[in-house]
């Protein structure tokens, strides 16, 4: 079996309960459920549920097969529970655990799913500045060493991945042995990233903690009673599921560098106790600056400024400003390679600010009427949950105008 282990680098539920899950399990065998994959949802290209899952370790769920090349509404949110928030050094961090999830892997353009396979969680980290509460959604290297009991369970670096209710987070399916109580350990390595603003200088520290789970059969039963199901005729459709803390089920229609405002009805609030909104980027009408358009590519949405003076650019100059998000929930898309050509040539940095947040950034000096082509040369290498696993993974150009 292949070994997906990354290797070292430096209760509230709808009226669609899990009675109704089992229920349209039977109908899905007898093949009379349908999911609507948008406009003619009988083609043969058209989304359609596979069958449910039905491991011993797992509970059953119905999903989504032959989804869009883009973001569409997974089938349900899982449920989750939130760990209390731990602070080490520069960092909070707020862990989280739920069944184990299918994941997909990217390496370049290419995908690779992972499936769970034994008994265990899926174990996330969420990390934030301690000071500011901001999200930092760059890879640290982030370890973990799991205990039961003081004797070693499991060793491993969660991969940094995206998913719709949470948004940028370290996680991974961890097998476990059983029912019991354990201690993890977490070690953040420092922010590879460049700093700017508040954040300059800091983040440079390798840091520790550990925090403790108990999963039995009580926490078990309570996973599996908190997940939620989207509307069945959006199975597969565009859109998103809601960030935790948000209400309704899911986003649909909207689909910009701001914030879909489609459809918020049905689907249930997930099971968050407590969390909230993920580090969703503000909306493209915040960001400062020359507006250069727009674009999208993979159903990736960008917005692009250009600041004719910044304390970003070294002699506070022009500084040209790409901040590539999901659609929808506004996530950032870290982990990618971009540049630009034309009126100006050269490698977009990915940055963090405590300002304007993460996005890529390069000194500039452009004028109306100058013509850029930004260019994705590799997309966010950044495993996927569900929803997001065809979507931002194509390279490619866009074109970018600074208007008269």
């Amino acid at each position: 079996m292949t070994n997906h282990t990354r290797p070292p680098t430096h209760r509230t539920t709808n009226s669609y309960s899990r009675r109704a899950l089992l229920a349209a399990s039977a109908s899905i065998a007898a093949g009379t459920a349908g999911c609507l994959g948008g406009v003619g949802g009988n083609s043969p290209d058209a989304a359609q549920p596979e069958p449910i899952e039905t491991d011993d370790d797992l509970p059953e769920r119905p999903q989504v097969t032959n989804p869009p090349d883009a973001v569409y509404l997974p089938s349900h949110r899982e449920s989750m529970v939130m760990l209390s928030p731990i602070e080490v050094g520069e960092y909070a961090i707020s862990p989280h655990v739920s069944f184990p999830h299918h994941f997909w892997l990217v390496t370049g353009t290419d995908t690779e799913e992972v499936a769970p396979s034994e008994y265990g969680v899926h174990l996330m980290l969420a990390v934030r500045d301690a000071e500011t509460g901001q999200p930092l959604p760059v890879d640290t290297g982030a370890e973990v060493v799991v205990r039961r009991d003081g004797e070693h369970i499991d060793q491993r670096i969660p991969w940094p991945m995206i998913a719709q209710p949470m948004g940028f987070h370290f996680g991974d399916n961890v097998a476990l042995p059983g029912p019991g109580t354990y201690t993890v350990e977490v070690t953040l390595n420092p922010i590879g990233a460049r700093k700017t603003g508040g954040f300059e200088g800091r983040f440079e520290e390798r840091v520790s903690t550990t925090f403790e789970f108990t999963y039995d059969d009580e926490v078990r039963q309570e996973l599996i009673e908190g997940v939620t199901f989207v509307e069945e005729d959006r199975w597969g459709t565009p859109g998103a599921l809601e960030p935790m803390g948000h209400d309704g089920g899911g986003h649909g229609g909207g689909h910009d560098g701001g914030h879909g405002n489609g459809g918020h009805d049905g689907g249930g609030n997930g099971h968050n106790h407590g969390g909230s909104p993920s580090g969703m980027l503000p909306p493209a009408s915040a960001y400062p600056g020359r507006d250069l358009g727009s674009p999208s590519i993979s159903d990736a949405a960008f917005v692009a400024r250009y600041l004719e003076r910044s304390r970003l650019s070294s002699d506070g100059g022009g500084y040209l400003l790409v901040s590539p998000r999901t659609p929808y929930n506004r996530y950032p898309l870290p982990d990618m390679a971009l540049s630009v050509a034309g009126s100006l040539d050269g490698e977009l940095v990915q940055t963090i600010d405590d300002e304007l947040g993460h996005h890529y950034g390069l000194a500039a000096e452009l004028s109306p009427g100058d013509a850029l082509e930004l260019v994705v040369e590799t997309p966010p290498q950044l495993a996927r949950h569900r929803g997001y696993e065809t979507a931002f993974l194509e390279a490619g150009s866009m074109r970018l105008e600074v208007s008269e």
